[in-house]
């Protein structure tokens, strides 16, 4: 009978033992590693051979093991932070890490001190609750719905791939290259092109122009209206040479806005959004002839177009987009907004040297038309 008594005690000693230790186990989580960065690589080679099935399924399974690695680094650093030594020193990040060096807290400092060096102590505002705030938002992972967005699209379903693009803009400040967040936003607008939703694209363009820090510059705006309707001679070679803008990336952005406004009959910002777009190509090209010929500098439009014509990549990627129809906008829309000679001074250029065969002969024709009209008026008078 206390045979049995004594087995019975240390089966119970047993369960309990096994419960704590279960409970500690739960309460100490073990460390997922970093593993969510492989995976997304492995998943994005995926997509790029076009294996669109085990790259959707490998993309989930990284947002899966993300949320994993958040939650251990929230677990490290709630503990860490929790004794009231830690407390009472502040918010102060410098302060904290002296703390928590001294209490022997070497992974929360090591948690800490990446973030740092990855993001810069002034992104937090030295503020150890403004770090742990941001850690925790990094169960996002922007690249991954951004590619899980894009194959949803290639499938057809617009639905769903806004919705991923959506979440991935809306955590785009977790970004590895911020200017990703441009890719985004083209795709959202691609969409919503798709969809007809005309009000929902343009706002998406615009909010890809503001990246260039020029869309809001009235008085950029103004200076460019009023040398663009000047008569002087020779005014668009001067134009080129008094204004630059450096933001490649926006520049299909503006080509768009530019037809939507034009569309709209909103013809004064339709024409300063293709003057956007055009003078964001002519700095993009004008940068890479100065970088290919050390003698080069710009004089002229007619000399521009003819270096041009000597690099079939630039004149490719001219083509690609939208450079000589942008020129050409500049006379269509320059005329809507009274601007008389800077338009024909461009588009008799264009007639002249344009190396596109199509835009070349829509020149030559305009500028037929033009000739005509003088001349008819010519007569009357």
């Amino acid at each position: 009978m206390s045979y049995f008594k004594l087995n019975k005690a240390k089966i119970f000693f047993c369960i309990v033992f096994l419960s704590a230790a279960f409970s500690v186990f739960a309460q100490h989580p073990q460390n997922p590693g970093n593993e969510s960065w492989k995976m997304f690589q492995k998943a994005q080679a995926l997509f790029d051979q076009k294996n669109y099935g085990k790259s959707i399924k490998l993309a989930n399974d990284c947002l899966a093991q993300r949320k994993k690695e958040v939650e251990y680094i929230d677990y490290v650093l709630a503990n860490a932070l929790k004794p009231y030594p830690v407390r009472k020193v502040g918010d102060d990040i410098n302060e904290v890490l002296t703390v928590l060096r001294e209490r022997d807290e070497y992974e929360s400092v090591e948690i800490i001190e990446t973030y740092i060096n990855e993001k810069g102590e002034d992104y937090f505002d030295s503020s150890i609750s403004k770090l742990t705030e941001y850690l925790h938002k990094r169960q996002d992972y922007p690249e991954v719905y951004f590619l899980i967005a894009k194959i949803y699209r290639l499938e057809g379903e617009f639905d769903m791939a806004y919705t991923y693009l959506e979440k991935a803009h809306a955590s785009s400040f977790l970004l590895e290259i911020p200017a990703q967040d441009i890719d985004i936003l083209y795709e959202m607008a691609a969409i919503a092109e798709n969809k007809n939703d005309v009000p929902r694209q343009e706002k998406l363009l615009e909010l890809i122009a503001v990246n260039d820090g020029r869309y809001s510059d009235t008085n950029l705006k103004n200076a460019l209206l009023r040398t663009s309707r000047s008569t002087k001679e020779d005014n668009s070679s001067r134009f080129f040479e008094l204004y630059r803008i450096d933001a490649i990336r926006t520049v299909n952005a503006y080509y768009s806005l530019s037809k939507i406004y034009d569309n709209a009959k909103e013809r004064e910002k339709a024409y300063l959004a293709n003057l956007y777009a055009v003078l964001i190509s002519f700095t993009h090209i004008n940068s890479i002839l100065e970088e290919r010929e050390s003698d080069y500098h710009y004089k002229n439009l007619t000399e521009f177009f003819d270096e041009i014509k000597k690099y079939p990549d630039i004149v490719e990627w001219c083509g690609k987009n939208h450079f000589w129809e942008g020129f050409y906008n500049i006379y269509t829309l320059g005329i809507k907004n009274k601007c008389t000679r800077f338009p024909v001074d461009v588009v008799n250029v264009l007639a002249k040297s344009c190396p596109e065969v199509y835009w070349k002969n829509a020149a030559i024709e305009a500028a037929s038309k033009i000739r005509e009209e003088k001349q008819v008026t010519i007569t009357v008078d």
